[in-house]
């Protein structure tokens, strides 16, 4: 297990090819929204809290989860990743990072990353299997700006 996990998929289920409204990631104008709602809703069905968050990178879906984590998912669409933003490719990429609150000095509330549990991974690989998608590691995804 690792502080993030990073898988890639290909799927034609979410846009990659129409044009994108300008008010999109701080006009960068990223795909990628229906596939955080597609998380948020399937997450959900599991009792899950999460939401979908435009950033001027991309797309995240933030997520509660029961056991008291905190999920963040970036969400790319590897026709973009380093290549400036061509449609046209139905590959997608998934960088998972995860939180827990912990007090400092017992006082004073942050989040800390921590390891991403395993049960949270293979939650989100039934997701996506659910919907015929299977998702396969992607080495380089924990770093998806290459710096």
């Amino acid at each position: 297990m690792s502080v993030s996990a990073s898988f890639r998929f290909t799927s034609n289920r979410f846009d990659f090819q129409s044009e994108l409204p300008d008010d999109y990631n701080a006009g960068n104008r990223f795909y990628g929204k229906d596939v955080g709602e597609f998380l948020v809703t399937e997450l959900a069905k599991s009792g899950c809290k999460a939401d979908c968050l435009d950033e001027d990178w991309g797309w995240m879906v933030s997520c509660a989860m029961p056991d008291e984590h905190f999920l963040e998912i970036a969400i790319y669409n590897l026709s973009e990743h380093m290549e400036g933003g061509r449609p046209g490719s139905p590959a997608w990429g998934l960088a998972i990072q995860s939180y827990r609150r912990k007090k400092l000095f017992g006082v004073l509330p942050r989040s800390v990353a921590v390891d991403v549990p395993r049960n949270h991974i293979d939650l989100i690989q039934r997701v996506f299997e659910r919907s015929g998608i299977a998702l396969e590691p992607w080495p380089d995804g924990s770093n998806p700006k290459g710096e």
